[in-house]
């Protein structure tokens, strides 16, 4: 209709006498020009229709895939001060290895949750990140909309227990590192252990990566103890001859075993942990 009206104020300006002659030659680009941009005969598609607008087919944008070849991921790291982490992304086997690496959420596609009934919605428009969620939540749904109609709805109705009540503790006869904290019960927990540094006059000495970075916790246990030896081939004894301060930076990850998402429609998936970063001095 716009295209219309822009060709007849072009004639009635320039081709005064002549109006039905030139309109009728002016009409035929006009519908090239419709078809260029992706107009339709009405028929429509999971990425184009109106009013959403143009979809440029890039590889990091999501109307570039059916939602079938699509997944939306969301991470939470719940902290024991009931602050988090957390976020959502999409994901997809088809998109090539190529930078941008991550994908951003086109017009066609709209994603909220709602929690205990309020609805959230993003406030990044080309992240997805929600400031406004909680952890005192008592049911959590995450829907996924293309062009309003729902493709992706999953509910969780509880969350990991924060972890608390956590001591560290070095050994220098049994070369051992020992962390415990308090457990939750149905919770398992597991421990990321990075990398061993090490300082002299102040300057980075030394920086190792363990050998064994997962150490998984026996279900029911709620603590767990380390060899420098076997994860850095190293000793506490001869850190000490050699350096002036050494310390390993670590996660201490809890998941509750009955918080299973119910994944009605779609690929949505949850990864939700409780989550505390350690800074363990060894001396």
């Amino acid at each position: 209709m716009n295209c219309m009206i822009l060709v007849r104020k072009i004639v009635l300006g320039i081709y005064q006498g002549q109006i039905i002659m030139k309109k009728s030659l002016l009409v035929i680009p006009c519908f090239g020009l419709l078809a260029a941009c992706g107009g339709s005969d009405g028929g429509g598609s999971d990425e184009t229709d109106p009013p959403y607008g143009y979809c440029s087919n890039a590889q990091e944008m999501t109307c570039t895939y059916p939602v079938s070849q699509l997944e939306l991921r969301y991470t939470m790291h719940l902290r024991n001060d009931n602050s988090m982490y957390f976020r959502g992304d999409f994901y997809s086997d088809y998109k090539p290895p190529i930078f941008p690496y991550e994908m951003y959420v086109s017009d066609i596609d709209r994603v909220e949750i709602v929690q205990d009934g309020v609805v959230h919605s993003r406030e990044n428009l080309s992240g997805i990140e929600f400031p406004t969620i909680d952890a005192m939540g008592a049911m959590y749904e995450f829907n996924w909309y293309r062009n309003d109609e729902l493709v992706g709805y999953t509910t969780l109705d509880r969350l990991p227990e924060p972890i608390s009540d956590i001591s560290i503790n070095s050994y220098e006869l049994t070369n051992s590192v020992r962390i415990q904290w308090s457990a939750a019960s149905d919770h398992r927990y597991d421990i990321d252990i990075h990398s061993l540094r090490c300082y002299s006059n102040g300057d980075v000495a030394l920086s190792k990566e363990s050998k064994q970075p997962n150490y998984i916790v026996s279900e029911g246990f709620a603590f767990a103890s380390f060899d420098l030896l076997n994860h850095y081939n190293e000793t506490i004894e001869g850190l000490k001859e050699n350096y002036d301060q050494c310390s390993i930076l670590a996660d201490i990850n809890g998941r509750n075993l009955l918080s299973v998402p119910d994944q009605h429609i779609g690929n949505i998936t949850l990864n939700f942990k409780s989550n505390e970063t350690l800074y363990i001095e060894l001396f």
